[in-house]
């Protein structure tokens, strides 16, 4: 199973405590860990600053996916942001895929999904609680859907959470495939760290 054929695709953050790292593990339905997603440039200085700031969803967060061998698979890269965030996905020799662009929405998440020649290719549009988003093509189409799980007491009470992506087609044409493969870190990385 492969990261871009896996379905479902769950994505789980490892338990943690009073660290504001990025860092998933991908699993196939078995359970399988099929690839491991980590931010990049987080030292001590960064850590230091995101402590001291409060809040960090504004930040920039860059992670590296990569397959059980460690070899990059993926870089989805969260930029600096204050109002919107602008989630760029590229491949490891720096080719971009596209962006996830979160919408100025209230009460609900939204994005839209952008190819490398900004081209809308889709959306994602959340519930109001935050914990169903259905992903649609640009004609608006269901091809996949991301559920936030509810969290274990383990969870609860850390900053973990995790994530189940369930795609509709067995596969969709690039670059729609590879951006709705990054959706589920996405929407944690624009949501939900740093909070």
């Amino acid at each position: 199973m492969d990261l871009l054929t896996a379905n479902p695709l769950l994505v789980r953050q490892p338990r943690r405590f009073m660290v504001d790292v990025s860092d998933y593990e991908i699993h196939d339905q078995s359970g399988r860990r099929i690839a491991w997603a980590r931010e990049q440039g987080a030292g001590g200085g960064v850590q230091v600053l995101r402590q001291l700031s409060g809040s960090t969803e504004g930040f920039e967060r860059r992670v590296h996916v990569t397959d059980p061998n460690g070899a990059l698979r993926l870089v989805i890269r969260k930029h600096w942001s204050w109002m919107t965030a602008t989630t760029s996905v590229s491949l490891p020799d720096g080719q971009p895929v596209g962006t996830i662009e979160q919408d100025l929405t209230f009460f609900r998440a939204s994005f839209t999904l952008v190819d490398a020649w900004k081209r809308r290719l889709g959306t994602i549009e959340g519930d109001l609680v935050g914990r169903d988003f259905r992903i649609s093509d640009h004609n608006g189409h269901e091809v996949a859907r991301v559920d936030r799980r509810l969290p274990d007491l383990g969870e609860f009470l850390t900053a973990a959470d995790s994530y189940a992506l369930h795609h509709r087609y067995p596969s969709l044409p690039e670059p729609l495939r590879t951006l709705v493969v990054a959706c589920a870190i996405a929407i944690d990385l624009v949501l939900r760290e740093g909070k």
